[in-house]
């Protein structure tokens, strides 16, 4: 099947509790059929960027999902971040790597109910002009299973909500400093799928 390039913008609200971040545009491969079936994503994340911002520093986030067969796919995220942290004038940077196994019992795509679970690290450094921590580097280690459920509301329109939670091991005391930052706990995301390139097909096809 011929495979054509397509653009996604996706917005997403994804926040645990008592936060609330996500903006991410994505990129994807789909099968030129009816079912227009999305069998790549790749997106870069802004909310790593939102989340340094807002906190006198900046990042940037990666992600890409690979559907294997009809019913699972596996996807992987890439974070980096710099912000200033619960102590005064002391700053951390942060990598986060993440790899995920996604089941679509209902589905042949990228759509309707799936279950994830995953896991991943947060490498965080400490670094700044204030009284730095005896513990310089931390590594957090994460597990994280999700329930969610992709709709679409019809050929250009997909929503994605889903729920989760973020358990995170083996950490110092430095954490206590950080986690609002890594998001531990329960998670939700509330994600707004907009496929441009159906638009564009379709104006193009009642021009025609």
């Amino acid at each position: 099947m011929k495979k054509v390039p397509v653009i996604i913008l996706l917005i997403a609200l994804s926040f645990s509790v008592g936060n609330l971040h996500s903006l991410s545009i994505v990129v994807s491969e789909q099968t030129d059929d009816e079912q227009d079936d999305t069998d790549n994503l790749f997106s870069l994340d802004l909310s790593y960027a939102l989340t340094g911002l807002l906190n006198q520093g900046g990042g940037i986030g990666l992600s890409y999902e690979k559907k294997l067969v009809d019913w699972l796919s596996f996807s992987g995220v890439f974070g980096h971040m710099t912000f200033l942290t619960g102590i005064k004038d002391v700053y951390c940077t942060s990598v986060s790597i993440s790899l995920f196994t996604n089941y679509y019992p209902l589905s042949n795509g990228l759509d309707k109910l799936y279950l994830s679970v995953g896991g991943g690290c947060d490498f965080m450094n400490y670094f700044g002009s204030g009284k730095l921590p005896d513990t310089e580097a931390d590594t957090l280690i994460h597990v994280t299973p999700q329930l969610g459920w992709k709709y679409n509301i019809n050929r250009f329109v997909m929503l994605d909500l889903s729920a989760g939670y973020k358990l995170i091991f083996n950490y110092t005391d430095n954490y206590n400093d950080v986690k609002e930052y890594v998001n531990p706990g329960l998670r939700f995301k509330l994600g707004v799928k907009v496929f441009f390139t159906r638009i564009f097909k379709a104006g193009n096809e009642k021009k025609n």
